[in-house]
């Protein structure tokens, strides 16, 4: 910790804020004094000039600004706002002074500005704040243990800062780079819309993006600089003076940045070592869901990973996740409607198969008087968990018609029967959701469809599996959506997702 600040700096500058604190609460008696000081002189004023006067009416403006001098604050609000700037001023030079930004992408800094801006709102009649997601959304009080605390936690997690700030640099460039096996950079990168049809180099958006790109190579390459902006620098006095659409190219030490008259641009690595460092970097942070690349001759569907994925490939389907997902399928049938079996083949917790059941005691006395009589609850669930442990907590729940403690693979549908609905969570690595997907539509009725939350690798790999899986899945009339980046950071893997439906009879009008 006192490498990033002393203790005895941090203490500075605590006393500092509470002294000045104190001083403010002393400046707002001595404005109150003013302010019935001022009213003490224009009621005595007004003594000498009762009624109205019609010969200062060309004055107006200049007595009341004069009136106005002193306006008394509400007391509550104005000592708010003085802890509110002065802890923000003071939390600003603790980042600046510790220099951990620079190790920050631009989204990173503009979340830790907004924390820092952020204003709770939501006060009693005192005015004291009654919600604590709304301080917890805020910088904590400017103490000398959350000003360590708060430290100590940047420094554990710079690390993980900087890689996600790579990763979020180089996805913003180009769509592969959304998952760990289309993230790799090789010596070329294509921007678009860098300049404008004056030009000139854009503002917003890809000026950020230059810096975070040259502010990674910059750290990798041990500089200290906090600065990274000669890439924007030398594009800038390349085009000074120069109006119109038209061709350049500049050279700084880590790139050769090439413009085209469309307003794209072509930027080279100069470094072939930092580009193996960011590249070893993405793959740490976007983990090991990575494909083996090793294909059958024949059919690419045939190398199917029997062996079970470490640890089960076994990430929790997130609630926010769960909501998207959701959004898009109906498992409520209307009550004249046939009930539905429905099977989750990577049952896990639960955290798909429950929405699908959707027990009436789970609902509220305002749905349950909204959908009785206009929807199933009865819906037929079976789940399929490998693990013996999860499978015997599916089994405890009582709300599934059956639990199979088995590897899904190695499971048949003359055994389970035919289903109307397959919503899965499988394994995403080394394409082993493939697998489990394709396996899951043999499950499925004619008239079935299937739901599957997917790797984002699977719409851009070049291997000859995931090019086949994206064939038959256009033919099949496939829908795609993709889950916002980071669904599953909060249950341990940061690779990006996407969720696939489809109809067994490719149509997109089945149940």
């Amino acid at each position: 910790m006192n490498a990033l600040m002393p203790r005895a700096t941090i203490e500075d500058i605590v006393r500092y804020r509470d002294q000045a604190i104190a001083l403010y609460e002393v400046a707002y008696t001595k404005i109150e004094e003013a302010s019935e000081a001022i009213k003490a002189a224009h009621a005595m004023a007004s003594n000498c000039h009762p009624g109205t006067n019609s010969y200062n009416y060309a004055e107006g403006k200049e007595i009341e600004a004069f009136r106005k001098a002193v306006r008394l604050p509400e007391r509550t609000q104005y000592l708010r706002t003085a802890r509110r700037l002065t802890d923000l001023d003071a939390w600003s030079y603790i980042v600046e002074r510790t220099d951990l930004q620079r190790l920050m992408d631009s989204e990173a800094k503009d979340q830790l500005q907004n924390q820092m801006r952020y204003i709770p709102d939501r006060v009693d009649r005192s005015g004291q704040l009654i919600n604590e997601e709304e301080i917890a959304k805020g910088m904590p009080p400017l103490t000398v243990d959350n000003i360590m605390a708060t430290l100590e936690q940047f420094a554990l997690d710079a690390d993980t800062i900087f890689r996600r700030g790579i990763a979020n640099a180089f996805s913003k460039l180009d769509r592969r780079f959304r998952s760990h096996d289309g993230f790799k950079i090789g010596s070329r990168l294509i921007l678009t819309r860098v300049f404008n049809e004056w030009g000139s180099l854009n503002y917003g958006r890809i000026r950020d993006t230059l810096i975070d790109i040259e502010r990674v190579f910059s750290v990798l390459d041990g500089h200290d600089e906090a600065a990274f902006t000669s890439a924007l620098y030398a594009i800038e006095m390349d085009r000074r003076n120069c109006h119109g659409k038209r061709q350049s190219e500049v050279e700084t030490e880590y790139f050769k940045i090439r413009g085209f008259m469309n307003g794209n641009a072509h930027l080279w690595f100069q470094r072939a070592d930092l580009v193996v460092k960011v590249n070893k970097l993405l793959a740490e942070y976007y983990g090991e869901v990575i494909a083996d690349g090793q294909q059958a001759d024949e059919d690419p569907f045939a190398n199917i990973k029997n062996v079970p994925a470490k640890r089960f490939g076994f990430y929790p389907t997130p609630d926010g996740a769960c909501d998207r997902v959701f959004r898009n399928i109906s498992v409520l049938q209307r009550a004249d409607h046939p009930q539905l079996r429905i099977l989750e083949p990577s049952a896990g917790t639960g955290n798909l198969a429950r929405r699908c059941v959707r027990s009436i005691d789970d609902l509220g006395n305002y749905e349950r008087e909204r959908y009785l009589d206009q929807f199933r609850f009865d819906n037929l669930v079976d789940c399929v968990e490998i693990q013996p442990g999860l499978a015997q907590a599916l089994q405890e729940e009582g709300i599934y018609n059956r639990v199979f403690t088995k590897d899904f693979l190695q499971l048949t549908p003359d055994v389970t029967g035919l289903y109307d609905l397959v919503v899965m969570n499988p394994p995403f690595d080394r394409e082993r959701d493939i697998d489990h997907v394709m396996h899951a539509l043999k499950f499925l009725k004619e008239d079935g469809r299937l739901v599957a939350i997917m790797s984002a690798g699977t719409e851009f790999r070049e291997t000859k599996k995931s090019t086949a899986f994206r064939a038959l899945m256009q033919k099949m009339n496939a829908q795609w959506e993709d889950l916002p980046p980071g669904s599953f950071s909060e249950v341990g893997t940061n690779v990006n997702t996407f969720f696939l439906k489809v109809w067994k009879n490719g149509t997109r009008y089945g149940r």
